[in-house]
C-alpha cells in the first residue's frame, strides 16, 4: 500500500477535515465530491457570491476554489477571504482552466498553497489535497500541543486567553451570565516541601481531574495557569446554583482524600475559590474580573481556606 493510500485510509475513518469546493460548474463539483467523499466532509458551493457566508459558517479545513465563475472570479473571492482576520489563514488550491503561467503566478502570489490547472487529472488532485491535509493536520497537533499543560493535560494560559475572550464576547452577545474565578491548593508548597515534588505532581493531576469533571457537567472549563493555580468559567443558565457548583468542586478536592499533615487548615488536602458573578456586558474586561476574583481568593486564603468567596456583580 502506497503513503498516500495509508493516509487516505487513516483520514477515512473519521473525516474529522472539511474540504469545501467552489465551482461554478456542477460538473465539476460532482467530480471532486465524488474524488474526496470518502476521505473528508465534502461541502460545495455553486455561487461564488454566496461562498463567504458559507466559508464563515463552516470554517473549512482547505478550499479548492476555481477562477472563472461569473460575478466574482476566485481571485477577487480570495482577496475578500484574505482581508477577514478569521478567515485569512484557511489554505486555497486555486483549480482553474486558466492555462498561463501569469495567471498562475498571480494565483500563487496572492497566497493560494496550490494552483491546479484543467482539464485535471483525478490522482494529481487526490495527492495534492492530501499532502496539503496532511500539513494541516500537523499544524492543528501542533497549535493543541501548544495550548496543553504537559502535566495535568489541562488547557494552559494561552488558551485560557483565547477560551476566556471567546466566553466573554459570546455571553455579551447573548446577555448571558458568566462566572470566572481561581481555584489554589491550600498549602501546596508545604505539601512539595513535606512529600516530595514527584508526588506534588501527582496531586496536581489528581485535583485537576476532580474539579474539571465537576466543571464539565455545567458546561464550564478549568485552565492551568500557574503552579498550584487554575483559572475556570461557568456559563450560567437559568436556575443554575454557582455557588453551590464551586462547593462541588471543593468537594471532590476533599473527596481525594489526600493526607496532608503539614497543612494547618485539615489534615487531608483542600483547595480555596475566589469567583465572581456577572451579567456580562461592556463595563468589565475578563482581565478585570479576574482581579476580582483574584481579591476574593486572597480574602479566603487569608481567612479559613478551604472555602468559597464569591461576589456577584448586580447588573
Amino acid at each position: 500500500m502506497g503513503e498516500q493510500d495509508s493516509y487516505t485510509n487513516r483520514r477515512a475513518s473519521d473525516k474529522q477535515f472539511t474540504l469545501l469546493c467552489i465551482d461554478d460548474e456542477s460538473a465539476n463539483l460532482k467530480i471532486l465530491a465524488s474524488i474526496f467523499k470518502d476521505t473528508y466532509k465534502v461541502v460545495v458551493c455553486k455561487q461564488p457570491k454566496k461562498a463567504m457566508s458559507m466559508i464563515e459558517d463552516i470554517m473549512p479545513d482547505l478550499i479548492l476554489l476555481d477562477v472563472v465563475m461569473p460575478e466574482l472570479n476566485g481571485f477577487e473571492l480570495y482577496e475578500q477571504l484574505k482581508q477577514q482576520p478569521i478567515l485569512n489563514n484557511i489554505p486555497v488550491i486555486f483549480i482553474t482552466g486558466l492555462q498561463s503561467a501569469a495567471d498562475e503566478e498571480k494565483g500563487l502570489v496572492l497566497g493560494a498553497c496550490d494552483y491546479i490547472q484543467k482539464p485535471f487529472n483525478y490522482g494529481i488532485v487526490r495527492v495534492r489535497v492530501n499532502t496539503h491535509m496532511e500539513i494541516i493536520r500537523q499544524r492543528k497537533l501542533l497549535e493543541s500541543l501548544a495550548n496543553i499543560d504537559s502535566l495535568t493535560e489541562l488547557p494552559n494560559r494561552r488558551k485560557w486567553q483565547e477560551d476566556s475572550a471567546n466566553q466573554w464576547n459570546f455571553a455579551k452577545a447573548n446577555c448571558k451570565k458568566m462566572v470566572l474565578g481561581i481555584v489554589d491548593i491550600d498549602f501546596f508548597k508545604k505539601y512539595n516541601d513535606a512529600y516530595g515534588h514527584q508526588q506534588g505532581d501527582i496531586v496536581l493531576r489528581k485535583v485537576a481531574n476532580a474539579i474539571r469533571r465537576v466543571l464539565f457537567d455545567h458546561g464550564g472549563a478549568i485552565y492551568r495557569c500557574g503552579g498550584e493555580e487554575f483559572y475556570f468559567y461557568i456559563p450560567i443558565e437559568k436556575n443554575m446554583d454557582a455557588e453551590t457548583i464551586l462547593a462541588q468542586c471543593l468537594e471532590s478536592v476533599s473527596a481525594l482524600e489526600i493526607q496532608h499533615q503539614a497543612s494547618i487548615t485539615s489534615s487531608i488536602l483542600t483547595a480555596s475559590i475566589g469567583a465572581v458573578e456577572i451579567l456580562a456586558n461592556e463595563d468589565y474586561s475578563v482581565e478585570q474580573l479576574l482581579s476580582i476574583a483574584d481579591e476574593q481568593l486572597y480574602q479566603v486564603k487569608n481567612t479559613t481556606r478551604n472555602a468559597v468567596h464569591y461576589i456577584r456583580i448586580p447588573a
